[in-house]
């Protein structure tokens, strides 16, 4: 495995393409590009279309897929963004069995080719609170991931488990073997379900979320018994590596605030400005 920091690509053997689907009325056929997919495919079973898979094809967004985004009954049920994934992909698969990475980059892919990569959006300066307004180009998306950092993962002693698709590692207090995968779709519908209708168990449902293999049991019940039970040490330094460790998109930037000059780091919020911009 190697570095995995770099500009997020959308690249094509030719640019843009004409997807081998049939030909719409009038010859009016959709272009299609390549997205680069933060994860490489790696994290996938092998009965998943994206098992392996680098990149996925897309199609450039239309005035159908803006049907989807302006559907009050998709918005109230939460599904307008699946329903978008779906409709993009040239494949056929459930869009919440994405992982999380690679649904953001299907996603800032087709903003960009259905709105341009001109993203505008304010931010309040932590210093004095005046908000500021700016553009970001969203070509500058980082894909991130310290999983495919060889030097990384020896440091913390990680392996990646073919058979799992996991990335196992020795706890440091406990000496347990756990296995993490990346969260997808339905992992972030569960998550955000059970922190909802339990604010007890946010912590552990967290850790439930990625966590899917205990000294190479897999077990559910097996692995949330270990959870429950996990040394508070133990939880901390995993919550602190998950988010380094997998892959995913990053949107930096930096400014100095136009009132008190004072330079703030962030990450661009994606607001309804980002597919539904004026």
């Amino acid at each position: 495995m190697r570095n995995n920091q770099r500009r997020m690509q959308r690249s094509s053997p030719a640019g843009a393409t004409n997807s081998a689907q049939p030909e719409a009325p009038m010859g009016f056929v959709s272009p299609t590009e390549f997205v680069e997919l933060p994860s490489r495919g790696q994290f996938y079973p092998e009965d998943h279309p994206l098992h392996k898979q680098e990149t996925i094809e897309i199609r450039f967004m239309t005035a159908k897929d803006e049907d989807i985004l302006s559907s009050q009954a998709l918005l109230k049920k939460g599904l307008a963004i699946d329903r978008l994934i779906e409709s993009l992909a040239v494949l056929n698969f459930d869009s919440r069995s994405l992982l999380l990475g690679d649904r953001s980059a299907i996603l800032l892919a087709a903003r960009v080719s259905g709105y341009g990569s001109e993203y505008k959006f304010s931010h309040s300066c932590r210093g004095c609170t005046t908000r500021n307004e700016m553009t970001y180009d969203l070509k500058q998306a980082d894909i991130v991931g310290s999983c495919f950092n060889d030097k990384f993962l020896r440091k913390n002693e990680i392996v990646f488990d073919e058979n799992t698709c996991t990335l196992d590692l020795t706890l440091p207090t406990s000496g347990v073997k756990v296995g993490i995968c990346p969260v997808d779709g339905h992992g972030e519908k569960q998550l955000t379900s059970s922190t909802k209708n339990n604010e007890n168990s946010i912590i552990t449902s967290v850790l439930a979320s990625f966590i899917v293999k205990v000294n190479d049991e897999t077990d559910f019940n097996t692995v949330m018994n270990f959870i429950e039970s996990m040394p508070a040490k133990d939880s901390k330094f995993l919550r602190s590596l998950y988010p380094k460790l997998v892959p995913n998109i990053e949107l930096p930037h930096s400014y100095f605030c136009s009132n008190c000059d004072l330079h703030n780091e962030l990450e661009v919020p994606l607001t309804a400005e980002f597919f539904w911009p004026e």
